[in-house]
């Protein structure tokens, strides 16, 4: 009785929070300001959506529903934030599709009031979270796309008005109007696993964390000598913003969702990479962990968290002996945190949902 009540207690406590923060960013001097500017520009002619990915991952979730609006007539535009802070980049993914795009400082100059913006982060980096402050609040409608994981964090998609989510824990976390429209990437895994190795020919470790900080290094170095003791070979997949830093042998080039169907099995840590690999039908090991834990702490049987070094030969050779059931193990997870529709791809559940928004 007394948890559930400081449980209560603790929600209500978060929404009036941020109730009260909503309320400072909408009456504070530098948003009015800056809100009063774009006002003053008026509404165009033709109403813009505009697309802010900050990474390559954003870039893809979001290419076909902007092409999807831009068939059926509406304008859509793709914005950059790279160099402007650390972390993924979206440029090189944009350049690759032959996806025009502007910069950042241009999307400030010609943002619109009833222009639509879309975007895979509104918390971060502080530059970005003003620029939202600065157009909201029924100005410019923003709406965030939840399309990974760990991102159902409480202050994170706060000051978006909509909500696009990739699977359904969103609907009883979010106050914004929530549309659950599943993620083309995994859709994609899940199309890789008619393509899915047999018996599998290496351990995949997939590696997010900074090659420079000895504790990720230390991580990386402690699955290649549990592979090494159980006589399987692996190949590192590394984040494009590391590649050049990371100096093991056995990283490889190749993209991860290409990997991933040959893989015996994933290591890595809490990431969208974990549902990649359950749709493949791919087991995972969870290592090393990381907080929050967020939608990891309830593994639903996908998955044992791997608290220690010295649990990684077992918990490998576990994962890899699950593999020929693996996708039935897992499953309870992955529908938790996943919307799959057959009849509908997830782009044009995207897309339906920013005509819906866009036509309020």
């Amino acid at each position: 009785m007394g948890r559930s009540g400081n449980k209560s207690a603790s929600l209500i406590s978060e929404d009036f929070v941020q109730r009260l923060l909503a309320v400072y960013r909408l009456v504070h001097p530098g948003n009015l300001f800056r809100r009063g500017r774009i006002y003053a520009r008026g509404r165009a002619e033709t109403r813009t959506v505009y697309f802010v990915p900050h990474n390559r991952n954003n870039v893809r979730l979001l290419a076909d529903a902007a092409q999807l609006l831009v068939d059926g007539g509406i304008q859509c535009v793709f914005a950059h934030i790279d160099g402007l802070k650390r972390g993924g980049v979206a440029r090189p993914e944009l350049n690759a599709r032959g996806m025009s795009h502007i910069s950042f400082a241009e999307l400030k100059r010609t943002i619109r009031p009833c222009d639509m913006l879309v975007t895979g982060n509104d918390y971060a980096p502080q530059f970005f979270r003003r620029f939202i402050d600065s157009i909201n609040f029924g100005m410019v409608r923003v709406v965030g796309l939840i399309g990974g994981a760990r991102l159902l964090q409480p202050h994170r998609f706060v000051r978006a008005d909509y909500i696009l989510s990739m699977g359904p824990a969103a609907l009883q976390q979010r106050r914004q109007p929530t549309y659950i429209v599943g993620s083309p990437v995994i859709e994609r895994a899940v199309e890789n696993a008619g393509a899915r190795h047999d018996e599998g020919l290496f351990v995949l470790v997939n590696f997010k964390g900074d090659i420079e900080d000895l504790a990720d290094r230390q991580s990386i170095e402690a699955v290649a000598a549990a592979c090494a003791k159980l006589g399987l070979a692996h190949v590192v997949s590394v984040h494009p913003t590391m590649f050049a830093k990371v100096d093991m042998p056995n990283k490889s080039p190749v993209d991860f969702a290409q990997l991933l169907p040959d893989a015996l099995a994933l290591v890595t840590r809490p990431s969208t990479t974990v549902y990649e690999a359950i749709a493949c039908g791919i087991p995972v090991v969870l290592f090393p962990l990381v907080s929050p834990m967020v939608e990891f702490d309830s593994p639903m049987g996908a998955f044992k968290p791997t608290w220690s070094e010295h649990q990684l030969v077992d918990d490998i050779l576990a994962a890899v002996r699950s593999r020929p059931t693996y996708f039935e193990q897992s499953r309870d997870f992955l529908n938790a945190n996943l919307s799959i529709d057959p009849k509908m791809p997830a782009s044009q559940r995207i897309a339906n949902a920013l005509i819906d928004i866009y036509n309020r």
